[in-house]
This record gives structure tokens, C-alpha cells and sequence, in this order.
């Protein structure tokens, strides 16, 4: 940041001295690195999931907890750990969330289980974290262009991280011998960031001086928690069942009673008026659809292409291996998306990037809803939702944090984490339940039709994303920024 930036509270005293020149590209490229494994770890296990639930007899439907309580998690510990960055400094709250990461890795590894396999991707919630804290390091340390170009940069790691997990993770499946050795690799890359993040890294400089929401930390996890129970009850019971109901009932009183709270207390977890914004509503609209489309899918993708056609009637019946290829064709076009989104918004601008991206990503789930019968037909609409989905990627976090105030940017960046996460969560959950209630045959493995309606699902929610963004810049020339 510059030197005319207001620095608040005490300034940092651990970690190395803020870098200049060419000590700041070293500390751009420390956080790229650790970025990278991000990508990998949370594209390592996609490809694994189907022999994953194989392994601990779990089915389709109930797998989609593995991503949901991820979520879940994720959705709670962005916000915390922003606001504790912007406070205690975002390159401790990094090296915190990494080992947090790591040590859940390690239990998803050893757990017996399924129970304690889901406990271990609670752990790693804070990997969502990871990104909002980088972004805030970066803005603590360049401003217009050169931090945008960083951002950027941090957003291709990621994708690019997406792709090499997801192509590695089923090869080292068939050479280590079996799924549990080849989940042990994001315990050893996390905590090789863990030391990175430690050593390497500068401390922030800026400081805010708030307390730390943590009635808004209870309450966002109770209403989350009490609606994914809910989703799951359905699942089980039906949407008509009275436990359901009552539950997700629950939920959402819960959640009001949480945004009132958040509207009300001084130093709110979420900040909700960059949600009423008019220069950030239309991209946290957007956010939140996203979310839904981009974790919503992972694993339904998955068991689809494992299914063997013989047995479930679709499918590919592909090995973790084959689906290791086709998971990470469709990051290697997430990172084509990411990497053309700074000529495509010098041409376009930051609002037809991200017009551009959710079109993409719409047409890609119509298509995959619609012509599924054929691996080519797949490979086609993946490759236009990666594309949609990387330009997303570096789109969305560039466009929030740039209209957030200096000091609010770990904040911005945490409420973007936390909205797209929050999307997929609740995603990930719902398509739980919609593969569980369209069952074949008394198998218990999903019927093709419970397939058509997720990516139908998606496609919606992407062209609804769309219209929201139309419909909002139709009224004004230019955005409007965020008061302090």
C-alpha cells in the first residue's frame, strides 16, 4: 500500500518488513505459490470421491455432505478470519487457516468413517480464507494496476491449482495403490505452505480496531447448520415431512434473526450494506448464484461419469484415473477464462467480463442437462462452464475489492468468500436431495432424471444471475461506491 494510506491501530511487528520493488514481486510469488496448492487441494478430491464413498459405503446422494459441510464451514470462517486478519494481521490469520487446512486433511486420511471424515472437512473450511487474506495482503502492498494484476495472477494460481489437482489426484490413486495414499498429498503440500506462509510472507501493515462478531459467527452457523439438517431430512422423509419443515423453518428465522443483528451491531461479521450497495448488490447477486454452479456441480459430475451404464442405465463408468482428465479439461478452461480476464475487461469492461462469464456457464449446464448421452457432448459443455467459470473467478473478487474502501478490503474480500460459499453450501445440499429423491429402481444409486434436473438447476440459476446484473446496470452509468 502506499506510504499515504492511514495506517489504524499498531502497525505489524512480526513477520519480515514490508517489501518494495522487486521484494515485492518475491511476496506476490510466495502467496501465488501457496494460492496454487489451494487450487490443488480443492480440485484433489473430486476425482477420488466416488471411490472415496465406495470405500466407506456411502452413496451418491449423501456424499454431497463431503462438499457441503466443507461449505458450511467455509461460510463461517471466511468472515471470521478477514475480520481477524484486518485486525491481527492477514499473514497470521493465513498461517492459521493453512495448518487448520492441514490438520484436516490428515483426519479425511485416517478416518474410519464417514462422520469423522466429515469433521475432517470442517477443518478445512479456512481453506476459502486463504484467498480473501492473499487479496488483502496484496492491496496491503500495490494499489490500481499492479495490484490488480496480482489479484489476477492469485485467481490463475488458483484455477491452475484446480486443474494440476484434479489431473494428478486419480494417476497417484492407480501408483500409490488405493485412495487413502493418494489423499495423505494435501496433507504434505498444506503443510509445506504451512512453512511458507510462516517464513516467507510479510506481514500486513494496516490495522482496524473493532471487535470481533461472534454472536453473528453463532448465529450464520446455527441458521446454516439447521437448513443444510433440514435439506437433509427431506432428502430422507420428503419435502412434505413435518421434521423438515419444522427445521428449515428454524433456519430461516434464525437467518433474519442473524441479518438483524448484523444490520444493527457495530462491527457486523458480514458487512450486509454491501449487499443494498449499488455498486456491489448486482455482483454479490452474482456471487451467490455463481456458488451455486461452481460447487454445486463437483460432485454430481463425479458419479456421474463413474456410473456404468450397464447397471445405472448412464454414465461412462469411467476410472478415477479418466475422470481425473475430464475434472481437470474443465480447470485447464477455468484457467484460460481467468488468465483472458484482463484483456477481455480492457475490451469489454469489468461488467461485460462478468455478463460474458455467467452466459458461459449458463449455455454449458443447459447443454449438460440436455445432450449427456455422448463423453464429447459432456467435454463441450464443460469446456464452456470452465471458461464461464474462470472468468468469474478473476472477475468477481477484482470488481468487489476494487470498489471497497482501503481499510474495509479484507472485509469486501471475505464477504465475497462468504457469499460464494454460502451459494454452494446450501448448492450442495440441495442437489444432495434431489439426487436422493429421484432413485432407480430401488438400486439407491440416482436415476438419469435427478441429473437432468441439477444441471437445469444450474443453468437457471446461472441465467438468473444474468438478468440480475442486466436489469441492475440498465439503470445507471456508473457504479456507485461504498461509504465508509
Amino acid at each position: 500500500m502506499t506510504s499515504s494510506t492511514p495506517r489504524l491501530g499498531r502497525p505489524a511487528t512480526s513477520g519480515a518488513k514490508a517489501p518494495a520493488g522487486s521484494n515485492l514481486r518475491s511476496a506476490v510469488g510466495f502467496l501465488i505459490c501457496v494460492e496454487l496448492v489451494s487450487g490443488m487441494v480443492q480440485g484433489f478430491y473430486p476425482p477420488l470421491l466416488a471411490g472415496f464413498g465406495a470405500e466407506l459405503h456411502v452413496g451418491a446422494g449423501p456424499l454431497n455432505w463431503f462438499s457441503s459441510v466443507h461449505l458450511l464451514a467455509a461460510a463461517v470462517s471466511v468472515p471470521v478470519f478477514a475480520a481477524l486478519g484486518d485486525r491481527f494481521g492477514h499473514r497470521r490469520l493465513l498461517s492459521v487457516a493453512v495448518w487448520s487446512v492441514a490438520a484436516g486433511a490428515l483426519l479425511v486420511v485416517l478416518a474410519p468413517v464417514y462422520p469423522l471424515a466429515l469433521l475432517g472437512r470442517v477443518l478445512q473450511g479456512p481453506l476459502a480464507a486463504w484467498i480473501a487474506l492473499e487479496i488483502a495482503l496484496v492491496r496491503d502492498k500495490a494499489t490500481g494496476p499492479a495490484a490488480n494484476r496480482a489479484i489476477g495472477w492469485l485467481a490463475g494460481a488458483l484455477t491452475a491449482g484446480l486443474v494440476l489437482g484434479g489431473l494428478v489426484s486419480g494417476p497417484l490413486e492407480e501408483l500409490l495403490g488405493g485412495v487413502r495414499p493418494a489423499l495423505a498429498v494435501p496433507v504434505v503440500l498444506t503443510a509445506l505452505c504451512g512453512l511458507v506462509t510462516k517464513f516467507l510472507i510479510p506481514e500486513s501493515s494496516v490495522r482496524t480496531v473493532r471487535k470481533i462478531d461472534w454472536t453473528g459467527a453463532a448465529g450464520l452457523s446455527a441458521a446454516l447448520a439447521l437448513v443444510l439438517l433440514g435439506l437433509s431430512q427431506a432428502g430422507r422423509a420428503g419435502w412434505g415431512s413435518p421434521a423438515a419443515l419444522a427445521t428449515l423453518v428454524a433456519g430461516a428465522v434464525v437467518l433474519a434473526a442473524w441479518v438483524w443483528w448484523e444490520r444493527r451491531t457495530p462491527g457486523p461479521l458480514v458487512d450486509t450494506r454491501m449487499f443494498t450497495s449499488r455498486a456491489m448488490w448486482p455482483a454479490m447477486a452474482a456471487t451467490l448464484l455463481f456458488g451455486v454452479c461452481f460447487f454445486g456441480n463437483q460432485v454430481p459430475l463425479v458419479t456421474f461419469l463413474a456410473a456404468k451404464p450397464a447397471a445405472a442405465g448412464y454414465g461412462f463408468g469411467l476410472s478415477a484415473q479418466s475422470i481425473s482428465l475430464v475434472v481437470a479439461l474443465n480447470f485447464l478452461a477455468a484457467v484460460a477464462g481467468s488468465a483472458g480476464y484482463g484483456r477481455l475487461a480492457t475490451l469489454a469492461g469489468p461488467r461485460g467480463v462478468l455478463a460474458i462469464g455467467i452466459g458461459l456457464s449458463a449455455a454449458g449446464f443447459l447443454s449438460m442437462a440436455l445432450l449427456h448421452a455422448t463423453i464429447g457432448a459432456v467435454l463441450g459443455a464443460l469446456v464452456a462452464t470452465g471458461l464461464g467459470m474462470g472468468l468469474l473467478l478473476g472477475g468477481l473478487p477484482a470488481y468487489i475489492s476494487g470498489a471497497a474502501p482501503k481499510d474495509r478490503v479484507g472485509i469486501a474480500s471475505g464477504t465475497y468468500s462468504t457469499v460464494k460459499v454460502l451459494g454452494g453450501s446450501v448448492a450442495t445440499a440441495v442437489v444432495g436431495t434431489l439426487l436422493s429423491s429421484f432413485l432407480s429402481g430401488g438400486a439407491g444409486a440416482p436415476a438419469e432424471t435427478g441429473y437432468t434436473v441439477v444441471w437445469s438447476v444450474c443453468a437457471g440459476c446461472a441465467a438468473l444471475g444474468l438478468l440480475v446484473l442486466a436489469a441492475a446496470w440498465a439503470r445507471r452509468e456508473e457504479p456507485e461506491p461504498i461509504e465508509k
